[in-house]
C-alpha cells in the first residue's frame, strides 16, 4: 500500500500565526472586530478554511472519492499557491471591512461595552473615531420601532383626539369588547418595546455619549464638530449637553467657538452679524431662532455667564483693573462678552425671524446686577478715559446692544419671517423690540441710582440711550416701540419705577449735552410729568 505524504506545515503556520495575533490584539481591538462582523463575514472565513483544508487533505480526498477535480493546474499554480492565495484573499477582505466598519443590528451590546470601555479610559479620540462613522446609524436604532408596535398603532388608534377636545366634540364611547381588545393590543405593544432590546441599547450608547461631563468638556474643544452631530440627538436634547458644551466652549479662550466670534464681524444689515457658512457653530446654533429657543440655547448661555459673574473671583479682579487691552485684544478672550455677544446674535435672528418670545434676553439685567456687584465704589478722582474698567465696557456693551435691537425691527423683511408666523392671528413684528425696551429699563433701575458707577459715566450711558430714543421717535414706524421704552424707563412696565430713581435719572439727564436734551424733548416732559 503505498502512502501519499501530506504536508501539514502550512496548516500549523496558519494556525500559529492566528493565535499569535489573537494574542496580540487588544481587548477593545477585539470587541471592535465583534461588533462589525456580520453572518456573512464569518461565512466567507469559514468557506475560505474549508478550501484550504480541502487543498491540503486532497490525496486523503481522493482517495476515499470525495476529492473533485476541475481539471490540471492552471499558470503554473499548485495547492501550495493556491492556498497561499486564499489567505491572502482573506486577509485583504478582513482588512477591508475593520478599515471601514458598519455597525450590525444585533451587535449593539458589544459596541455599548467598547463605548463604555473606552470611555472609562479616557480615550476619548478613539471614541471619536469609532462612533462617528456609526452615528447616523445609532440614530435610527434608537429611534427603531418594531413592526408589531407600527401595526397596532394603526390598529388601535388613541381615542381622545386632543385637537377635537379643544373644539368642545364629545369623544364617542368604545364598546367593552373594543376596550378589552385596546388593553391587549397595548400589553403586547409594551412588552414589544420592552424586548427591542437594539433601540435600548442603542439610546444606552448615545446616552452614554451626552451624559458625562468630562467627557462633553473635551469634545468640546477637541471635536467641537462632532458634537453638533451629538445636539440633533433626542437625548441631548432632553439632558444637560448642550449646557455642558457651551461652559466647556466658553472656558477655553482657544476653543472654536471664540475663533468664530473673533472672526465674524461682518455685519447683516445694521448691527445683526453675518452668519456664513464657515462660521459652523454660529449658524448651527442661530439660524433658526425657533430652533435656539427649542435647544435651550438661552439657558445655555447665560447659566455659565451668571455663574462665572458670582463664583469667579480671578476674573471678577481682573475684570475690575484698568481697561488696558481689554478692548482690543481681551474682550475676544473673556467669556462675559462673548456670552454677550452670543445673546446679541441670537436676538438679532430671532427679531428678523418674527419669533414671537422674548427669548430670556432679560439675562442682561441680570447680568448688570451681578457686574454692580463685583465693582468696587469708585475713588473721587474721575476718570478721563472712555471705559476705565472692562466691567464698566460690558456695561456699555449690553445698554448697546439692548438699543440695537430696539432698532433693529425697522430692517425686517417680510421674507425672512416665516409663512406660519407672519400670517398669525396677533402677530407682532415689534414683540422682541418692545422686550428689549423692558429691559433697557430694569437694567437703567439699576444703573442710574448705583454708588459704583461715576456720574459722568451714568451721564455717558443715558446718552446712548437718549440717542436711540430720540432715533425711534423719529421714525413714524417705530412709534410703539418709542413708547414701551419710554414708559419702561420712566413710569415702569411690570412694576413701577422709585421716586429716588427718577430724581437721580432727572438730575443725571439735566447734566447731558444740552443739544440732546433739546431734541429728546418728549423723554424730558415725560420725566417731569412723574417727578414727584
Amino acid at each position: 500500500m503505498t502512502n501519499t505524504q501530506i504536508d501539514t506545515t502550512s496548516l500549523l503556520t496558519i494556525l500559529g500565526v492566528i493565535a499569535a495575533v489573537w494574542a496580540l490584539i487588544s481587548p477593545t481591538n477585539k470587541l471592535q472586530l465583534r461588533f462589525c462582523m456580520t453572518w456573512w463575514d464569518w461565512g466567507v472565513g469559514g468557506i475560505v478554511l474549508f478550501l484550504i483544508h480541502y487543498l491540503v487533505f486532497a490525496p486523503a480526498l481522493q482517495s476515499v472519492g470525495l476529492y473533485y477535480s476541475l481539471g490540471s493546474w492552471k499558470w503554473g499554480l499548485d495547492g501550495g499557491s493556491a492556498v497561499y492565495l486564499l489567505l491572502l484573499a482573506s486577509a485583504l477582505y478582513f482588512f477591508w471591512r475593520t478599515r471601514f466598519p458598519a455597525l450590525v443590528r444585533g451587535r449593539v451590546g458589544i459596541f455599548l461595552e467598547l463605548i463604555e470601555n473606552l470611555n472609562l479610559t479616557s480615550r476619548y479620540d478613539e471614541l471619536v473615531l469609532l462612533v462617528e462613522p456609526q452615528l447616523s446609524r445609532l440614530i435610527t436604532l434608537s429611534k427603531h420601532r418594531p413592526m408589531v408596535v407600527r401595526l397596532i398603532d394603526r390598529i388601535d388608534k388613541p381615542q381622545n383626539n386632543l385637537a377635537a377636545l379643544l373644539r368642545g366634540e364629545v369623544p364617542k364611547a368604545r364598546s367593552a369588547w373594543a376596550n378589552r381588545l385596546s388593553s391587549v393590543l397595548q400589553s403586547l405593544k409594551s412588552w414589544s418595546l420592552a424586548h427591542a432590546k437594539d433601540s435600548t441599547l442603542s439610546h444606552e450608547v448615545l446616552l452614554s455619549l451626552v451624559a458625562s461631563p468630562k467627557l462633553t468638556k473635551h469634545l468640546a474643544i477637541a471635536h467641537p464638530y462632532f458634537c453638533l452631530k451629538l445636539l440633533e440627538t433626542e437625548e441631548a436634547v432632553h439632558s444637560d449637553f448642550i449646557e455642558n458644551y457651551m461652559d466647556a466652549l466658553l472656558d477655553v479662550p482657544a476653543s472654536r467657538l471664540y475663533v468664530e466670534l473673533k472672526n465674524n464681524q461682518n455685519l447683516n444689515g445694521g448691527s445683526r452679524l453675518y452668519l456664513p457658512d464657515n462660521n459652523r457653530l454660529l449658524r448651527f446654533f442661530f439660524f433658526d431662532a425657533s430652533a435656539a429657543m427649542k435647544n435651550g440655547m438661552d439657558k445655555a448661555i447665560g447659566e455659565p455667564v451668571r455663574r462665572r459673574l458670582d463664583e469667579d473671583k480671578v476674573l471678577a479682579a481682573k475684570l475690575n483693573e484698568p481697561i488696558g487691552s481689554y478692548y482690543e485684544v481681551g474682550k475676544f478672550r473673556c467669556p462675559i462678552n462673548s456670552g454677550i455677544s452670543l445673546f446679541e446674535i441670537m436676538v438679532h435672528e430671532g427679531i428678523h425671524q418674527g419669533l414671537q418670545d422674548h427669548m430670556w434676553l432679560y439675562y442682561f439685567g441680570e447680568f448688570s446686577k451681578k457686574i454692580l456687584k463685583q465693582m468696587p465704589i469708585p475713588t473721587d478722582e474721575e476718570s478721563h478715559q472712555e471705559w476705565p474698567t472692562p466691567f464698566h465696557y460690558l456695561l456699555y456693551r449690553m445698554i448697546g446692544v439692548a438699543t440695537d435691537w430696539m432698532k433693529q425691527c425697522s430692517r425686517i423683511v417680510d421674507e425672512d419671517i416665516p409663512a406660519d408666523t407672519l400670517n398669525a392671528e396677533g402677530f407682532d413684528r415689534h414683540f422682541i423690540s418692545k422686550e428689549a425696551a423692558k429691559m433697557l429699563g430694569m437694567m437703567l433701575e439699576d444703573i442710574i441710582p448705583s454708588e459704583k458707577l461715576s456720574t459722568s459715566f451714568k451721564i455717558y450711558l443715558l446718552e446712548v440711550v437718549v440717542r436711540c430714543h430720540i432715533e425711534l421717535q423719529n421714525d413714524p414706524k417705530l412709534k410703539d416701540v418709542a413708547s414701551s421704552f419710554l414708559g419702561a424707563t420712566i413710569s415702569g412696565s411690570d412694576y413701577p419705577t422709585s421716586v429716588p430713581y427718577r430724581r437721580e435719572l432727572k438730575d443725571v439727564f439735566r447734566k447731558m449735552d444740552h443739544v440732546l436734551k433739546r431734541n429728546a424733548a418728549t423723554f424730558a416732559q415725560a420725566l417731569e410729568a412723574l417727578i414727584v
